[in-house]
């Protein structure tokens, strides 16, 4: 960025969900930033809505000539942050590497044992120990081997060859008798580390922690089951600065465990924002025992427009297990009117939400609880079905470390274990009985963002382009074949983007179910740069092949898309029979009559005399893998967006084209390759000659056109403006098909 070093520069990589950006503000990574700013420090915080592999990721991060890289560390992008620290540390051998955040919390050692390019974790909050540890490095030059490290609390490192965890700094619990103690640190808006129009992705947090004893959530055991808060004050504060920058047409949400745990603070809260007329709308998740319909009337008139409540089960019996209601230790129990009441309270306050007017409410439930049977879970999903609430999250057990069901897991027949040898930090855990039957209710919002991916998964297969120009790197992997080994990991850790696709096409059904876990678990295992990794099998009915996920075949057909593929003569006289939607459906050119079908297609755009009328007036047309070919500007045969990996381990860039290269071949050398061959069509098709060179793609895979054939229909009529024309329209289709989320109004 600048000549000057930077002392702090933070990370905090994606871990590939649905929503994300490659490198966003991150909440608890401003915090420090502030805090370390406000005491004379350089710190920034590593932002970028750009794609990188491992490799450019860690040069744009050196850049910025940082003394110490700190990444915000989750079970989620654990692998992403190894990979970066690792190519970190090949290139700058001296730098310091530090991971803070829940998972180095509770897992500290077993990173460090495992990970020789990161010098420290912070465990739970960051800012006291980060400033600490930054004062003493730079009265030392940031030499990490002149410090004595055991003396700043909260820290895990080496020391020679043994692994010290040094003693909690509890700096929040010490102080918690001491009025806004937490109004200390400074607000990341206020202090100008994070843009406000961030806010609606990065949100606000009035408190931090939880005070309840859901003995699988480690928001809790983050906090030690204690909340720390800000001032009324310092809230309305940064709202009210917020509000100033623009009118937010989605809701800024607040990330407070539960936003009325302590009710009447949450009550001066929202008087405190109608007194001082802040227009913010606001989105917040809580619980249904700790508000009433008083409480619901006043959020609404301070501007919240989204509430979310936390259900888990509607079995009373394993609402006792979890501790949901009442602590653990009661369980034994025969009494549960407590939480018989609290389901019957999440009915009342859901209806009640809807009935004044908020707009968006939902749940969240979780299948696999300590305890729960099968039928338990039917009935969950049965009363889910008749509630009146906007959508549920659909979410399955996951035990993590530092829990106090990870204490005791065995009592309820779990098992644990690391999905390798190598990185044993991500856990994985079996369930009383098998989850994935469990069909979804209709207000699941796992069904819409399941078919969102299926939908981005027939859009990477048609090579549909969206970058313009090549990188060094590929956004997206197809991998048609039926097992993934070490090597072609390796050669996805250098040259698949951050946070890319991975799309695996097994051979059928069976393959599909027998060898997939068994792949994810060698990809988590060596270190993937992604985890946005989706299994598919092709399987015939009737006429025509259909495209299933994973997911279709462990749960059923209603959590994904049936997406077809199909001839694209075939597919084109079916759509003009009726002008059917067919925007679910792949066309592929096997024969002459499909290049000539879509070919004539084009023609008609053409000749209509109004292109973006006429297909504005028809249903969607279907995805084209071939329709590169007759444009003049993207194709993936120039930009590299995807490859296709084969059984052999031979690499494709079109589904017509022969390999290229393999996992052995170097991206600087596959570029060489397509250069060459070209640079051979050029010669054999005469192209300086032609009157069409200029707005020819020149394609380097004409198939089932032989290339004097190419040439010949290139001749005949410039295809490119009506190929753009069905390219834009399958790009404003794209915007029809978002995923559904708390933020959507």
């Amino acid at each position: 960025m600048s000549e000057k070093s930077v002392h702090v520069l933070m990370v905090c990589p994606s871990g590939g969900e649905v929503f994300y950006s490659n490198f966003d503000y991150h909440l608890g990574s401003a915090y420090n930033i502030a805090y370390l700013r406000e005491h004379g420090f350089i710190a920034e915080q590593f932002i970028s809505d750009e794609s990188f592999n491992v490799r450019e990721c860690a040069k744009k991060i050196l850049s910025y000539n940082p003394k110490i890289v700190g990444f915000s560390v989750y079970e989620s992008n654990y692998m992403q942050c190894v990979l970066i620290s690792n190519q970190l540390k090949d290139y700058s051998p001296d730098i310091i590497i530090i991971f803070g955040g829940p998972t180095p919390t509770f897992q500290s050692r077993e990173i460090l044992e495992s990970v020789s390019s990161i010098n420290l974790c912070v465990r739970r909050e960051g800012e006291e120990t980060i400033l600490e540890l930054v004062s003493v490095l730079s009265k030392n030059n940031f030499k990490l081997d002149q410090v004595d490290l055991h003396k700043i609390k909260s820290l895990t490192f080496r020391n020679d060859k043994e692994i010290v965890e040094n003693p909690e700094s509890n700096i929040l619990l010490l102080n918690r008798f001491i009025k806004n103690y937490l109004d200390k640190y400074p607000s990341p808006y206020l202090s100008k580390v994070i843009p406000p129009p961030k806010s609606i992705l990065t949100g606000i947090i009035t408190a931090r922690g939880c005070n309840q004893n859901c003995t699988f959530c480690n928001c809790s055991a983050l906090s030690n089951r204690n909340i720390f808060l800000h001032s009324t004050e310092r809230v309305i504060e940064e709202l009210a600065y917020l509000s100033e920058y623009k009118k937010f047409l989605v809701p800024v949400p607040i990330y407070d465990d539960g936003f009325t745990i302590i009710p009447s603070r949450a009550i001066k809260i929202c008087e405190a924002i109608i007194e001082n007329n802040i227009k913010l709308p606001l989105l917040c998740i809580t619980r249904c025992d700790k508000i009433t319909e008083e409480m619901l009337d006043l959020m609404k008139q301070a501007g919240f427009v989204s509430v979310g409540f936390s259900l888990e089960s509607a079995v009373p019996r394993v609402l006792r297990t979890i501790g949901k209601v009442n602590p653990p230790e009661y369980k034994n129990s025969g009494n549960f009117d407590k939480e018989m009441e609290y389901i019957d309270k999440l009915k009342s306050m859901t209806s009640y939400a809807k009935k004044i007017g908020i707009k968006r409410v939902f749940i969240s439930v979780m299948i696999g609880l300590p305890g729960e049977t099968r039928q338990d879970a039917l009935k969950t999903i049965d009363f889910v079905k008749h509630l009146n609430i906007d959508f549920y999250s659909h979410n399955f057990l996951h035990i993590y470390k530092g829990t106090p069901l990870y204490q005791n897991y065995g009592e309820y027949g779990y098992k644990i274990k690391p999905y390798g040898n190598k990185n044993k930090i991500l856990l994985n855990n079996n369930f009383p009985f098998d989850v994935y039957k469990i069909n979804h209710a209709p207000t699941s919002k796992n069904l819409q963002n399941n078919k969102v991916v299926d939908y981005d998964t027939l859009k990477i297969l048609s090579l549909n382009p969206k970058r313009a120009e090549p990188k060094s790197y590929f956004n997206n992997v197809i991998i048609n074949s039926n097992l993934i080994k070490s090597p072609m990991v390796s050669w996805i850790q250098e040259n698949l983007a951050i946070n890319g696709a991975i799309i695996q096409l097994y051979s059928n059904k069976s393959k599909c179910l027998k060898l997939h876990d068994k792949n994810e678990s060698l990809l988590y295992d060596e270190f993937c740069p992604t985890k946005n990794y989706e299994g598919y099998y092709w399987e015939k009915l009737e006429e025509e092949s259909v495209l299933k996920s994973r997911r279709m075949a462990l749960y059923d057909e209603n959590i994904g898309l049936l997406s077809k593929l199909k001839n694209t003569h075939l597919a084109l006289e079916e759509y003009r029979r009726d002008y059917s939607n067919m925007e679910f459906t792949l066309c592929q050119e096997c024969k002459v009559s499909d290049a000539n079908a879509l070919y004539n297609l084009l023609l008609e755009v053409s000749k209509s005399g109004n292109s973006f009328n006429y297909l504005l007036e028809r249903k969607f047309l279907p995805q084209f893998q071939t329709l590169c070919k007759w444009m003049g500007n993207q194709a993936n045969c120039r930009n590299l967006e995807t490859a296709i990996i084969g059984g052999d381990n031979s690499i494709r860039i079109c589904w017509n084209g022969d390999s290229l290269g393999n996992i052995n071949t170097s991206l600087s050398d596959f570029r060489k390759n397509v250069r060459d061959l070209n640079i051979k069509n050029l010669k054999k098709r005469n192209c300086k000659e032609c009157r069409r060179k200029e707005t020819c793609i020149k394609c380097l895979f004409p198939y089932p056109l032989s290339s004097e054939e190419y040439c010949d229909y290139k001749n005949q009529y410039d295809t490119n403006e009506p190929a753009k024309f069905v390219f834009m329209f399958s790009v404003l289709k794209d915007l029809l098909f978002k995923p559904l989320n708390a933020y959507d109004f």
